[in-house]
C-alpha cells in the first residue's frame, strides 16, 4: 500500500502543481483511477446485465418447469457457465476501491503544500476537513446514485451507502470527500453509457435472454 500512496502523493503534487488548486487536482486524480479501473467496470457491467437477464430466463424457466426445481437449477447452471457469469467481479471492484481510499488518505498526509481552491475556498488547506460538512454531505448525495445502478432498487441500497459515507467523511480531510464524491459520479456516468441499447449489444456483447433461452432443452 506504501507503493501505493506514494504514487498518489507524486501525481497529486504534481497536479496541484499544473493546475494551482487542489479540489481541480483530486477531480483529475479521480478520473485517471477510474480510467485505470475501465476494464474491470466494463467486466463487471457486462456481468451485472448478463445476471439480470440471467434473472428474466430463470423467472421464465420457473414458468415452464413448475415444481422441478432441479432441472431449473441445471438449467441456470448451464447458461451461466456458457456465458461466463461471474457475479465475484462486482465484490471485486469494492475490494479494489478500499486500499485506493486509505492510500489516497496516507498520500494526503505526506503532501507537503497547503494550497487552497477557488472553488471550495471554505477548506484552506489540502490537508483540512470541511468545517461547514458541505463536502461529505454532497459526496453522501451522489453515493446514492449508485443506487440507480442496480437493477433491483431498494431504499436500503440508497441511503446504507450515504450513512457510510457520511459516517467515514464527516471529519476527513476534505480531500476524500471529493473523491467520493467524483468516483461516484462517474461510476453512474459510466453505467448510463453501459445501459445503451447499442453498446451494450455491440460492445458489450451482452446475450438477450431469449438467446440464453435457445440452449434450453
Amino acid at each position: 500500500m506504501h507503493i501505493f500512496s506514494a504514487a498518489f502523493t507524486d501525481v497529486l503534487t504534481k497536479f496541484i502543481g499544473f493546475t494551482g488548486d487542489w479540489f481541480v487536482a483530486v477531480i483529475l486524480v479521480t478520473l485517471v483511477i477510474r480510467i485505470c479501473l475501465l476494464p474491470l467496470s466494463v467486466k463487471q457491467q457486462k456481468d451485472q446485465f448478463t445476471t439480470s437477464n440471467l434473472n428474466q430466463v430463470k423467472a421464465v424457466l420457473s414458468t415452464k418447469f413448475k415444481n422441478q426445481t432441479e432441472k431449473i437449477d441445471l438449467e441456470v447452471m448451464k447458461i451461466a457457465s456458457k456465458y461466463k457469469v461471474n457475479t465475484f467481479v462486482s465484490m471485486l471492484l469494492l475490494l479494489v476501491q478500499a486500499p485506493i481510499l486509505f492510500s489516497l488518505y496516507a498520500s494526503i498526509i505526506n503532501l507537503s503544500t497547503s494550497v487552497g481552491s477557488l472553488l471550495v475556498p471554505w477548506v484552506l488547506s489540502v490537508h483540512a476537513p470541511d468545517s461547514f460538512h458541505i463536502l461529505p454531505i454532497m459526496a453522501g448525495a451522489f453515493q446514492a446514485l449508485g443506487g440507480f445502478t442496480a437493477e433491483t432498487r431498494s431504499f436500503l441500497m440508497f441511503i446504507v451507502p450515504v450513512v457510510i459515507g457520511l459516517v467515514f467523511l464527516w471529519k476527513a480531510p476534505a480531500v476524500l470527500s471529493v473523491y467520493w464524491m467524483t468516483n461516484s459520479v462517474l461510476r453512474f456516468l459510466e453505467y448510463k453509457i453501459f445501459s445503451l441499447n447499442a453498446v451494450r449489444l455491440r460492445y458489450l456483447k451482452i446475450p438477450t435472454p431469449e438467446e440464453m433461452l435457445e440452449s434450453v432443452s
